[in-house]
């Protein structure tokens, strides 16, 4: 009986031993277990080049920018500049919309054509509008290819 007892004791003895030292080497992270660190990772220096993915002989499709347009108010008939860059081999189909409405759509247009004029749908009274112009690319077969929706803000004045 004796014996089991100092077995007993012994073993709270430890018990209470592996607390404590478990209190005490945690005490200094706030209770947090240290992470591994990876030891292949850089002191950073900025981005650098990256490969492009792109093969010499490789066909990209170029999106024409629009960064702002300016608009006659209370006429349909508008100067724009859009185009599909002759560097494309690719048709396009554009669609301009204003807060979201369509106003205008192109039909198919080959590589190198473009407008320099197009008539909307509804005239625009004045003021500050958020729009976009919608370019979607196809094959000469019909098959979809991808396209971009290229935001730009648009003004509309008095004449």
């Amino acid at each position: 009986m004796k014996r089991k007892k100092s077995f007993l004791i012994i073993f709270l003895l430890l018990l209470l031993l592996v607390g404590f030292i478990i209190v005490f080497l945690f005490k200094g992270t706030g209770n947090n277990i240290l992470l591994p660190k990876d030891d292949s990772a850089e002191e950073w220096n900025g981005d650098q080049k990256l490969p492009s993915g792109e093969k010499s002989d490789e066909k990209t499709i170029k999106i024409p920018g629009i960064s702002s347009l300016v608009f006659i108010s209370n006429q349909k008939e508008q100067k724009v500049n859009f185009c599909n860059p002759k560097e494309n081999t690719c048709l396009f189909r554009m669609t301009l919309y204003i807060e979201e409405n369509q106003y205008w759509q192109s039909g198919y247009i080959d590589p190198g054509k473009g407008y320099y004029s197009i008539a909307l749908d509804n005239v625009l009274k004045s003021g500050d509008y958020n729009g976009y112009l919608l370019i979607e690319c196809f094959k000469e077969d019909g098959t979809a290819l991808n396209n971009a929706k290229v935001e730009f803000q648009l003004k509309v004045v008095d004449e």
